[in-house]
């Protein structure tokens, strides 16, 4: 029998913080650091005055730029997918058993000892869990304050969730507006040398 058992926490970490540091410096929609990519509506306005070989070229590392967004906030996505419901299954674990201590019943219980290896395990009058914190760090808590640990980061991790889904809509929309002000401004200096081939062999 056992008065404590491991589970991992799940931390929920902020969702942005490891790719705010890729992006440029203005802030749009109060989480996602980028600038608003601005739709060309009038290209030989847009062109006045530029080069366009350096249009070209801003507009191209502005696309990267908003790529490496997307890329982070994917990843991001799946990280805290995979840990939402592992966090679940470990809260529910010590809500049951804190109405197993309550009541005096017996528990039995199938425990990881590695990958795809359990043991069975009676436990009875639990009365605190190790969790893992991450970067190898594991703590103990009692039942009542590991329940609080769980359910908080439930709902930070699901709040993270969210947000990342919000995010990734409005840098998805900023990378086809760019993409799209590429194609323009490219097809704007064909049609600029076409005519100006033609005005030459007139």
């Amino acid at each position: 029998s056992f008065e404590s058992l491991t589970f991992w926490d799940g931390e929920a970490a902020g969702d942005m913080g490891e790719i705010e540091a890729q992006a440029p410096v203005e802030k749009d929609n109060g989480t996602v650091r980028v600038p608003k990519a601005k739709f060309i509506e009038d290209v030989d306005d847009y062109m006045k005055g530029k080069d366009f070989e350096q249009t070209m070229r801003e507009l191209q590392t502005l696309f990267q730029q908003y790529k490496q967004i997307e890329q982070g906030l994917q990843q991001n996505r799946i990280r805290l997918g995979n840990k939402l419901p592992e966090i679940k299954r470990a809260l529910d674990t010590v809500k049951l058993l804190k109405e197993k201590s309550a009541s005096g019943d017996e528990l039995d219980m199938d425990y990881e000892l590695t990958d795809s290896v359990y043991a069975k395990a009676k436990v009875k009058d639990a009365r605190s869990v190790y969790l893992w914190l991450g970067a190898n760090v594991m703590l103990e808590y009692s039942l009542d304050d590991a329940e609080n640990l769980l359910q908080t980061n439930h709902e930070n991790c699901a709040r993270n969730l969210a947000t990342n889904k919000s995010d990734l809509a409005f840098v998805k929309d900023n990378v086809t507006i760019t993409e799209v002000s590429i194609a323009r401004v490219y097809n704007w200096d064909v049609k600029r040398r076409k005519a100006a081939k033609e005005a030459e062999n007139k």
